[in-house]
């Protein structure tokens, strides 16, 4: 092979390496920007769920160790960047979609799509093992005080058990298609 071929290959290769390393960057930083409560709450019909008592008052939003947790931390899956970026475009394309064609100021409708939504959520925390609770949280850990607490906590260790199966309706409040108690 000529000299020649070879610097063109090695270009070639250096270009695509900018080229691929730059789409990684941006796309992370288009991550972190869309990932904040601004802008989970810019949309018409999630501004009402910063503003509920519910979540005001869940123990994700007020606690004592004035610990707060953000949208993304429970509802985009941790640690692994393509994971986090197919939930960013998928859950963008069909909240854009749902918003832009339905009108959800009417609280019928709106309550219709959050229990429609909730179930989403409960189903993609079972089939995650709850992964975005437990990268805050070791279950092996957690020291409930009572011990119907301690029992229930035991049960992580089962198969098919995981959070979100006794602690639905945690941070926004009662869905009437609920499947578990909220704590």
């Amino acid at each position: 092979m000529t000299m020649k071929r070879w610097l063109t290959i090695v270009g070639l290769l250096a270009a695509g390496g900018v080229v691929g390393a730059s789409g990684i960057i941006a796309i992370t930083e288009v991550n972190r920007l869309t990932s904040t409560d601004a802008f989970c709450a810019s949309c018409h019909s999630m501004a009402t769920l910063a503003t509920d008592a519910n979540f005001k008052q869940s123990p994700h939003e007020a606690n004592v160790a004035g610990l707060r947790v953000g949208c993304a931390d429970c509802h985009i899956s941790p640690g692994n960047w393509f994971a986090e970026t197919y939930d960013h475009a998928a859950f963008a394309v069909r909240d854009v979609l749902a918003e832009y064609t339905h009108d959800f100021s009417d609280p019928a409708r709106w309550d219709k799509r959050r229990n429609e939504l909730a179930a989403d959520v409960r189903d993609e925390m079972r089939r995650t093992d709850s992964a975005t609770c437990r990268k805050c949280h070791d279950g092996a850990a957690v020291r409930p005080a009572s011990e119907a607490g301690r029992a229930a906590h035991a049960l992580l260790r089962q198969p098919g058990m995981t959070c979100i199966d006794c602690h639905a309706n945690l941070v926004h409040g009662p869905a009437s298609s609920a499947s578990g108690p909220a704590r």
